[in-house]
C-alpha cells in the first residue's frame, strides 16, 4: 500500500437579446477584483481546450497549449501573454491535451486526442507530427494514461474510446498492444496507482452513460483489461474520475467517484465511495455533477473534507462518511438544466494564506459555435468564486462574458509568484490571477492520483516522479523509484535529484517530508543540494526542519547492501514559508 504525507477591447455579439462579451485576441478584460485578476482572454465560440502549461523549451517559460474545435487549430501560446508561438492545423475536433516524455531524451511530446474521427496525434514541442494512430472509433475523449505495466521498460497509454473499446497502446510506436470490447468511455480517465503495495498497477475506470449502455465503475487489470471488480452505477459513469484518496486516515487509499445525469431521471445521481476492493461505503444521492470532487483537509483539522459542485453551481461539503457539510448555491439565477456547470472546484492557495481555499468555477448553458444555446439552455456569464474552508464567499469574479467552461488547472503560467487560474470551454480561454502564492510549476495532464487537481499550499512534491529530474541508476517501479535491476539483482546504488527548486521572494524552505521504505540491509539517505550541486545538508530525517532562504535540490541516495531488495521513495514534499521583516536565515 502506498503511503503519503498529508500536505496537503471588447466588442459585442447580441445572442437573443443578450449582450454577449467576446474580448480581442488577447486581451485584458474585467476589472480586477480583491482575489482575482484577468491577465488576458483569448476569444473562441467553439469548445475550446487549454490543460497543459510547460516549460518545453527549456528556457525558463512556461507555454500553454490551446485547441479550438472551431478552427481545428492546435497552437502553442507564451503563457505570460498568449503570444501564438505556433499552430498547427489537424483533422478532428479537439478532446484532450497532455505532455509526457515519450523516448527518455529529456524533451516532452504533446499527445492529442480528437473526434470525428477518434484519433490520437503525437508531435513534438514544434508542432510536428511525429506519429499518429486511428482507434476505429469516432471519439477519444480524453488522453490515454502513461505508464509501464508490466516492468518490462516500454511505457503504454491506457484509455477507452467512446463507444467501442479499452485500448492499451504502445506508446513508442502506437501500435496496439491489446483491446477489450463493449466499453464506453467519454471524459473519464483512467485512475493509476498500486493501491495494495503489491508492485503492481491498479487501474479504474467507468465505462457507460445513459445512450450507450448502463454505468459501470471498473477495477481492471492492466495486462490483460480484464474487469476485477465492477460496480453497477445505472447512470453515466464514463465523465466522472475515480479519485483515490485515503478519506478516513487508515493508511488505505479509498475511491470517489461520481456519477451524473444526462437522462434527466435523477434515479442514480450521487457521489459514491468505496473501498479499493469494490466495497461500496457509503452513498450520498442527489448530487448530480459530471466531474468527482476533490478531496482534502481543508481546515487543518487532521479530518479529510470532500468538495464538489453540482450541475446547478451549488457547491458542497461531505465528510469522510458522505454527510453533508454544508452547501453554498452560488448562481441561484441557474437551475442544473439551464447551467449544466461541470467543472469540479480546485482546491489551492487563493489569497497568500497558506492555507486551502475553494475555487469554484461557475457557468451558463452550453452554446454553439456561432453562439447559439444548445438544447434550450440559457447561456450565462462565467463567474468564479473563492470561498472559506467553511463555505463562506470571499471573492466573486465575473470575466465579463457568457462562459461554459470545460478544463481548467492552477498552476504558475509566469515569472511572478502567483498562481493562476488557466480555464478554458466555450468562449474562450481565461488566464486569470489570484493572491495564492505557488511554486514555480508545470501542468503535464490531468491528476491520476487523490491530489488530482489540487494544489498542495507552499511546497514542491511529487508522488509520480515520472516529469522533471534526474535519476541515475533508478528506475518506476509504479508510482515510487527503486534501484534498478541487471542480471536479476539491483544495482549496489543510484539516486534522484529534483531539479532546482526556487523560491517566491522573502520565503525560505522550512520543512521536509518523504515517505518509503527501507527494508533490511537497504538505505535511502536524503540530502539538499545548493545550487551548484554542493551537499549543504545531508542524511535527514523525515519532517526534518531545513531553514533555508535559496534555490535547493533534493537528493535521494538508494543503497543495497545485498541485490536482493531495494529501498523504495513514495513520496516528497519540501514546504516553505514566508520571512517575517528583519528575520534572518
Amino acid at each position: 500500500m502506498k503511503s503519503f504525507g498529508y500536505l496537503l477591447a471588447v466588442g459585442v455579439l447580441i445572442l437573443n437579446g443578450t449582450p454577449f462579451l467576446v474580448a480581442k485576441d488577447p486581451t485584458s478584460a474585467s476589472s480586477p477584483g480583491k482575489l482575482f485578476r484577468h491577465e488576458y482572454h483569448k476569444p473562441d465560440l467553439s469548445f475550446c481546450n487549454s490543460s497543459v502549461c510547460v516549460d518545453f523549451d527549456g528556457d525558463g517559460r512556461r507555454e500553454l497549449l490551446f485547441a479550438s474545435r472551431k478552427t481545428k487549430l492546435l497552437q502553442m501560446l507564451r503563457g505570460a501573454d498568449g503570444t501564438v508561438v505556433w499552430s498547427k492545423k489537424l483533422t478532428g475536433e479537439q478532446q484532450s491535451i497532455s505532455a509526457y516524455d515519450l523516448d527518455g531524451d529529456g524533451d516532452f511530446e504533446i499527445l492529442y486526442s480528437v473526434s470525428g474521427p477518434g484519433r490520437l496525434y503525437v508531435l513534438d514541442r514544434f508542432g510536428e507530427v511525429l506519429k499518429q494512430w486511428d482507434s476505429g472509433d469516432w471519439k477519444l475523449g480524453h488522453s490515454p494514461v502513461v505508464l509501464d505495466s508490466d516492468g518490462d521498460g516500454q511505457l503504454e497509454g491506457f484509455f477507452g474510446t467512446r463507444s467501442k473499446y479499452l485500448l492499451r497502446l504502445n506508446m513508442a510506436d502506437l501500435s496496439l498492444v491489446q483491446r477489450r470490447g463493449d466499453w464506453v468511455q467519454c471524459g473519464c480517465y483512467t485512475s493509476a496507482m498500486d493501491v495494495d503495495g503489491d508492485g503492481r498497477w491498479d487501474l479504474f475506470a467507468g465505462s457507460g452513460d445513459d445512450s450507450n449502455g448502463k454505468g459501470v465503475l471498473h477495477r481492471y487489470d492492466p495486462l490483460t483489461l480484464k474487469t476485477v471488480w465492477s460496480f453497477d452505477t445505472n447512470d453515466n459513469a464514463s465523465s466522472a474520475d475515480a479519485v483515490l484518496v485515503d478519506i478516513d486516515r487508515d493508511r488505505q487509499m479509498e475511491i470517489i467517484k461520481s456519477v451524473d445525469n444526462y437522462g434527466g431521471d435523477d434515479a442514480h445521481d450521487a457521489v459514491y465511495a468505496f473501498e479499493t476492493d469494490g466495497t461500496l461505503l457509503w452513498k450520498r444521492a442527489g448530487l448530480a455533477g459530471e466531474d468527482s470532487p476533490n478531496a482534502a483537509d481543508l481546515d487543518g483539522d487532521g479530518e479529510v473534507e470532500i468538495v464538489g459542485m453540482t450541475f446547478g453551481c451549488e457547491v458542497y461539503c461531505l465528510d469522510a462518511k458522505g454527510r453533508i457539510k454544508w452547501q453554498k448555491d452560488l448562481r441561484a439565477e441557474l437551475d442544473d438544466a439551464e447551467a449544466h456547470a461541470y467543472l469540479t472546484p480546485i482546491l489551492c492557495d487563493v489569497n497568500g494564506d497558506r492555507g486551502l481555499e475553494i475555487l469554484a468555477l461557475t457557468n451558463g448553458g452550453y452554446f454553439d459555435a456561432t453562439g447559439k444555446p444548445v438544447k434550450g439552455r440559457t447561456p450565462a456569464p462565467g463567474v468564479v468564486f473563492a470561498l472559506s474552508a467553511t463555505g463562506e464567499i470571499l471573492d466573486r469574479f465575473d470575466v465579463d462574458g457568457h462562459r461554459y467552461w470545460g478544463d481548467a488547472f492552477v498552476c504558475n503560467v509566469d515569472d511572478d509568484p502567483f498562481l493562476e487560474l488557466v480555464v478554458s470551454g466555450s468562449g474562450g480561454l481565461d488566464v486569470i490571477e489570484t493572491k495564492g502564492l505557488g511554486t514555480d510549476s508545470e501542468h503535464f495532464q490531468h491528476r491520476r492520483n487523490f491530489q488530482r487537481l489540487n494544489v498542495v499550499p507552499w511546497a514542491y512534491e511529487d508522488s509520480y516522479f515520472i516529469y522533471r529530474g534526474e535519476k541515475e541508476s533508478v528506475v518506476n517501479l509504479t508510482d515510487n523509484l527503486v534501484l534498478e535491476k541487471t542480471d536479476g539483482r539491483f544495482l549496489k546504488s543510484g539516486k534522484f535529484t529534483t531539479e532546482l527548486l526556487s523560491l517566491p521572494p522573502d520565503c525560505f524552505f522550512d520543512q521536509l517530508q518523504y515517505q518509503g521504505r527501507t527494508p533490511e540491509g537497504t538505505a535511502l539517505t536524503v540530502n539538499i543540494l545548493e545550487g551548484s550541486g554542493r551537499r549543504i545538508k545531508t542524511d535527514l530525517p523525515n519532517h526534518s526542519e531545513v531553514n533555508l532562504a535559496e534555490p535547493v535540490r533534493l537528493e535521494f541516495v538508494f543503497s543495497t547492501a545485498g541485490g536482493s531488495v531495494t529501498p523504495s521513495l513514495d513520496s516528497y514534499s519540501i514546504t516553505f514559508g514566508r520571512r517575517h521583516p528583519g528575520e534572518n536565515n
